[in-house]
């Protein structure tokens, strides 16, 4: 769990009245730096980002090259461009248990009242915890994607990375953060409605568990999409994102947190 100390500052000032954007990325960036502070955070991220890729290519795209019955050409490029998607995502799932902190376990350490005892406002507290669990996690996502195409050459061939299909690798790439937020959002929307970190972290995969299915699934089906349909598919992804962090911000009761402090 990684819980963030939020103390008051002059930006935050009643007489600063700083901007929701501004206060967003104040919230972000120390909730950021406070996950990329955390040892154990730091190790497992690790784990996936640079041993991971290497075993996806060793153990699913390596095999699908064989010449007995394995797949060449474009339905390869595909293939390569799908797993971009699947292991951008690993690394980036530690921004849920982050998220499932920012709000329940804050409250159980005693160091959420401070912050919502200034005039950030709903909006700009709840973008900038889910904007501070998945920055780490966009790092980790970045550093294992370089490692998997790095793995394709160096164990697939260099010449199999002029396979990758534009559109689908690009919309791979842009669901990485796109489903990180969504994970993000839900699990933040569930932090700041129960009372523990446990409870959080429980209901959070539990909820989490079929919508990352059918995404992934989504994701697959995505092989045979045409370019238009697979920007679609990120706008829609995105525009989710967006809505589920106003609404959840628009629905919270702050004054019932400080009330119980």
């Amino acid at each position: 769990m990684s819980t963030t100390r939020v103390q008051m500052e002059p930006a935050f000032a009643p007489s600063a009245r700083p901007g929701d954007a501004r206060v967003t990325w104040l919230i972000a960036r120390r909730a950021a730096l406070e996950s990329l502070r955390d040892r154990m955070t730091l190790a497992f991220n690790a784990l996936f980002a640079l041993l991971v890729p290497f075993l996806v290519v060793w153990l699913v795209v390596r095999p699908q090259t064989a010449d007995h019955g394995g797949k060449t050409g474009a339905a390869l490029g595909i293939v390569i461009a799908t797993y971009m998607l699947v292991v951008g995502l690993m690394p980036s799932s530690g921004a849920i248990g982050i998220a499932s902190g920012v709000f329940a376990g804050e409250k159980e350490q005693g160091n959420l009242a401070p912050l919502l005892a200034t005039p950030a406002s709903n909006r700009a507290i709840f973008g900038g915890k889910v904007l501070g669990a998945v920055l780490p996690a966009f790092l980790y996502a970045a550093i294992a994607e370089v490692c998997y195409l790095s793995g394709v050459a160096l164990l697939v061939g260099v010449d199999k990375l002029r396979l990758l299909p534009a559109a689908q690798s690009l919309a791979m790439l842009a669901l990485v953060p796109s489903y990180a937020v969504l994970g993000a959002a839900v699990a933040s929307l569930i932090s700041s409605r129960v009372r523990t970190y446990q409870s959080a972290q429980t209901l959070s995969s539990l909820a989490l568990f079929p919508i990352m299915g059918a995404l992934f699934a989504l994701a697959f089906a995505m092989q045979t999409w045409g370019a238009w349909l697979l920007l679609v598919a990120v706008i829609a992804v995105v525009a989710v994102d967006a809505l589920l962090i106003v609404v959840s911000a628009a629905t919270w009761r702050r004054e019932e947190v400080m009330a119980h402090r």
